[in-house]
């Protein structure tokens, strides 16, 4: 992947830019979420003035997914990309920068140099949409606890009408929250807190 790093600013300058506009404000992380040991983990970081949430910003980072820094400092990565996030989401991000930031680049570009793709490679089947039976328990299992939040989210989103759950979705979204989980996940919690 080639990208032009001066168009895109790093989370440090971000930071430093911010505070030298407002002082009031600060930045506050938490983990969203994390596995049993902490091979995967999700930061969600919240830009706030006064005690008012002004933007928040979510990222998700693992261990072992590329030889770069972040095979040791995976969740560092993740807070600091969430950091990033958060301000490019709030009224403070730099109208002549991009949305990513150098950060986040700088690893999509390590990461498409690392795992080049071979010429003339046979094109890799499609996994079939799960059986029902299944499907419906792996929606279970990756919503739990959160299913009023996961349907309210798509109620917003018209993938199910209102007297339905998330166990109507169509097949076709079905897949794409069974493949995806953490980042279906991140943006229901990232849509329910702006309402």
């Amino acid at each position: 992947m080639r990208y032009d790093p001066s168009k895109y600013e790093d989370v440090a300058t971000r930071l430093q830019r911010i505070y030298s506009e407002n002082p009031k404000l600060r930045v506050i992380t938490e983990i969203e979420w994390h596995d049993d040991d902490f091979s995967k983990v999700c930061f969600k970081a919240s830009l706030l003035e006064d005690d008012v949430v002004l933007a928040t910003g979510f990222a998700m980072d693992w261990k072992s997914k590329d030889r770069g820094a972040t095979t040791t400092n995976w969740v560092e990565t993740s807070e600091t990309s969430a950091i990033g996030r958060c301000i490019a989401n709030s009224k403070y991000q730099d109208k002549n920068a991009e949305r990513p930031s150098k950060q986040e680049m700088e690893i999509a570009s390590e990461r498409t140099a690392a795992s080049p793709v071979k010429a003339n490679a046979p094109a890799k089947a499609k996994p079939a949409s799960p059986k029902p039976n299944t499907r419906d328990k792996q929606l279970k299992e990756l919503v739990g606890k959160k299913s009023k939040e996961v349907n309210q989210f798509l109620i917003s989103k018209g993938q199910i009408k209102e007297t339905e759950t998330f166990l109507d979705v169509s097949d076709a979204y079905a897949k794409q929250m069974i493949e995806h989980p953490a980042k279906f996940l991140a943006i229901v919690t990232a849509t329910c807190a702006k309402s």
